[in-house]
C-alpha cells in the first residue's frame, strides 16, 4: 500500500465545492484519473484549501500587491518591468509578452496564468497562510503519507507545513511539480522558516525531495532554482507535459517521469 497525499495549487475552487470534503473528493477523482493504475496499491488523499484563498472579486484585474509580485517574477525571467510605463492592463500584457518570448509560450496563456496565480499567492502570504496550513496539517496527520506530491503554490504550503511537523511525520518522498519555491522575493524570501544565507532547508520530516518542472513552465522559475537554494533536493531533467499549458497538474501527473519518481522514492530506504 502506498499512502500518497496530493496538495493542489492555485485556482482549484469550484462552485460545487460547498464543503472542503466535497472539494477534496473532486480533486481526488481528478488526480486518480491522471495517475491511472501505474502505482500499485495506491491510497490517495488530497488536501483541499482552495476555498480559503477564494476571492470575492468578480474580475481578474490585479491589485497593487499583485503587481509587485508580477514585477518580482518578471525580474526572475530577466525582464525589466520598467520597460513600459503604467500598471494597467497594457503593462501586464507587455510583461507577459516578454516572458512568453523567453519561455516559448503564447502570450495569452502566460497572461491568463499570471492573473490566476499571483492573486492567490498574495492572499496566502497576506493573511490566509495560517488557515491554509492548519487545513493541510490536519490532513497530513490523519493520512500520514509515504509520499507527498505538491503542485505549484501547493509546494509552498507543503514545504511550510512539513517543517512544522518535523517531529510527527516520516515522509519517504516529497515530489514538487511546477514549483515557485525558489522565486526570489515573491516567494523564497517570504517562506517560513525564513531562508538563511540564501538557502532554504529540506524539512526534517522528509527523507527525499525531488523536483520536476516542465521546460516551459513559466511559474517554476528560476530554472533549476529549487535545487540551487534548497540543499539536498534532486532536480530531475526538464520534461514536456503539454505545449498548450505547461503548468497543469493533471498533465504533470500523467507524465512517466512523475510516476517513475514516485515509485523510485518508495524503493528508497
Amino acid at each position: 500500500m502506498t499512502r500518497l497525499l496530493g496538495i493542489h495549487g492555485v485556482r482549484n475552487y469550484k462552485a460545487a465545492d460547498t464543503t472542503p470534503d466535497l472539494g477534496s473528493k473532486r480533486l481526488r477523482a481528478d488526480w486518480l484519473e491522471a495517475l491511472g493504475d501505474r502505482i500499485p496499491g495506491l491510497e490517495l488523499e488530497t488536501a483541499y484549501y482552495a476555498d480559503l484563498l477564494r476571492s470575492d472579486r468578480q474580475s481578474d484585474e490585479l491589485d497593487d500587491a499583485d503587481v509587485v509580485l508580477v514585477e518580482q517574477w518578471a525580474r526572475a525571467w530577466g525582464v525589466d518591468p520598467s520597460g513600459v510605463q503604467g500598471r494597467a492592463t497594457g503593462w501586464v500584457r507587455w510583461v507577459c509578452g516578454q516572458v512568453a518570448q523567453r519561455s516559448g509560450q503564447r502570450p495569452a496563456v502566460v497572461e491568463k496564468t499570471v492573473r490566476m496565480f499571483f492573486p492567490e499567492v498574495g492572499r496566502y502570504f497576506a493573511g490566509r497562510r495560517a488557515a491554509v496550513r492548519e487545513r493541510v496539517r490536519e490532513v497530513l496527520l490523519r493520512h500520514r503519507p509515504d509520499v507527498v506530491v505538491a503542485h505549484s503554490l501547493g509546494s509552498v504550503v507543503a514545504y511550510e507545513s512539513l517543517h512544522e511537523l518535523a517531529e510527527e511525520l516520516d515522509v519517504r518522498l516529497l515530489l514538487t511539480l511546477g514549483s515557485p519555491l525558489a522565486l526570489p522575493h515573491a516567494v523564497f524570501h517570504r517562506l517560513d522558516p525564513v531562508p538563511c544565507d540564501g538557502k532554504g532547508t529540506k524539512p526534517a520530516a522528509v527523507r527525499r525531495w525531488v523536483n520536476v518542472a516542465d521546460a516551459g513552465d513559466f511559474v517554476a522559475v528560476p530554472k533549476g532554482g529549487v535545487a540551487r537554494v534548497f540543499p539536498g533536493v534532486e532536480e530531475l531533467p526538464e520534461i514536456s507535459i503539454a505545449p498548450a499549458w505547461p503548468h497543469g497538474v493533471r498533465d504533470y501527473l500523467r507524465h512517466r517521469t512523475v510516476t517513475e519518481a514516485i515509485t523510485a522514492g518508495l524503493r528508497t530506504e
